[in-house]
C-alpha cells in the first residue's frame, strides 16, 4: 500500500493498480486476485461459505422473535442477541424449529404473558384516511414501512414516559419518609431511579414500597445524652454533695493525706 499524489482523486482499478480513498488520503495498492466467482466456488472457501450460510439462517431466526415482541418493548441491542445466540446454537448442529422454541420460551412468553393490566400508554390520535389508489406500490411499501416503525417509536415513548411518571410518584412517597438531613435533590432522583428500574421488571408499587422503605434510614432521633452530676455521692441514707477544699486554703495537719478526706460533705436528707 503506498499513497498516490495527484492533483485530484483517483478511485477505481487500471491495469494491475486499485486506487482507493481512506481517511480522506488517496492510496493505491496491487489488484487483488480475489473475484466473486472464487468466494463462490472456490475448495479453500468451502468454510466461509458455510459459515455465511449459517449467519443467514441465524439472522431469520432473530428477526422472527425480534417481531413476537410488544412493539414497546423491542429494543435494537435484542435483535443482535438474538441473532448471536441462534448462530452459537446453530454451530451446536441444532435444529431451526428447536432453536426458535427455545428463544421464544427465554424472551417472548415471559413479556407476552404479563402484559399490564392497566394499559400506562395514551391512545394516539389516529385520524380516519382517505381511501386512494396507489401506483408506485415500491414507494408505498418504504414509506408504510417508515411509518410503523414511526408509530413504533412514538408507543415506546409514550411507554416509558408513563413509567417515569408512575415512578417519579413512589419516588416522591419514599422522598418524603427520609430524615430532613437527607433532604437532597440528589437523594429523591437517586429514589426515583430505582423505582423506574423495578417498574420495567413489571412489580407493582406496593411491592417497591414495601421493598424500599426499609432500607431507608432511620428518623427517629437518639436520645439526648444525660449529663453527669459531679461532686455527688448516692448513699443509703441519703445523697451528698461535696464541695473539694482547696489545698492551700487551710493549714492541714498532714498533707500527704489523701484529696477524697480533705472534702466537706453537706446531706442532703
Amino acid at each position: 500500500m503506498a499513497e498516490a499524489l495527484a492533483p485530484f482523486i483517483v478511485r477505481g482499478t487500471m491495469h494491475n493498480l486499485t486506487f482507493y480513498v481512506m481517511e480522506g488520503r488517496n492510496f493505491v495498492r496491487k489488484k487483488s486476485s480475489l473475484t466473486r466467482r472464487k468466494v463462490l466456488y472456490a475448495p479453500c472457501f468451502k468454510n466461509t461459505r458455510h459459515y455465511a450460510a449459517l449467519m443467514g439462517r441465524a439472522s431469520k431466526i432473530g428477526s422472527s422473535i425480534y417481531s413476537q415482541l410488544p412493539v414497546y418493548w423491542r429494543q435494537g441491542w435484542m435483535y443482535r442477541s438474538f441473532t448471536g445466540e441462534a448462530y452459537t446454537m446453530l454451530k451446536a448442529r441444532k435444529s431451526d424449529e428447536e432453536i426458535q422454541e427455545v428463544l421464544w420460551q427465554l424472551y417472548v412468553s415471559p413479556v407476552v404473558n404479563k402484559q399490564p393490566e392497566e394499559a400506562w400508554i395514551n391512545a394516539l390520535n389516529a385520524a380516519p384516511k382517505r381511501s386512494y389508489r396507489k401506483l408506485n406500490s415500491d414507494y408505498w411499501k418504504i414509506k408504510t414501512l417508515k411509518s410503523n416503525r414511526r408509530k413504533a417509536r412514538k408507543q415506546q415513548v409514550l411507554y416509558y414516559a408513563g413509567l417515569m411518571a408512575q415512578a417519579s410518584k413512589i419516588g416522591s412517597k419514599l422522598y418524603g419518609r427520609l430524615p430532613r438531613k437527607y433532604a437532597r435533590r440528589s437523594d429523591y432522583q437517586f429514589l426515583t431511579g430505582c423505582a423506574l428500574k423495578l417498574l420495567k421488571q413489571e412489580i407493582s408499587e406496593e411491592d417497591i414500597l414495601a421493598e424500599l422503605l426499609p432500607t431507608l434510614p432511620s428518623t427517629g432521633r437518639l436520645p439526648a445524652p444525660k449529663k453527669k452530676v459531679v461532686n455527688v455521692i448516692n448513699h443509703p441514707r441519703g445523697r451528698y454533695y461535696f464541695i473539694p477544699s482547696p489545698p492551700m486554703r487551710f493549714s492541714m495537719p498532714d498533707r500527704d493525706l489523701p484529696e477524697e478526706i480533705r472534702l466537706i460533705f453537706v446531706s442532703s436528707g
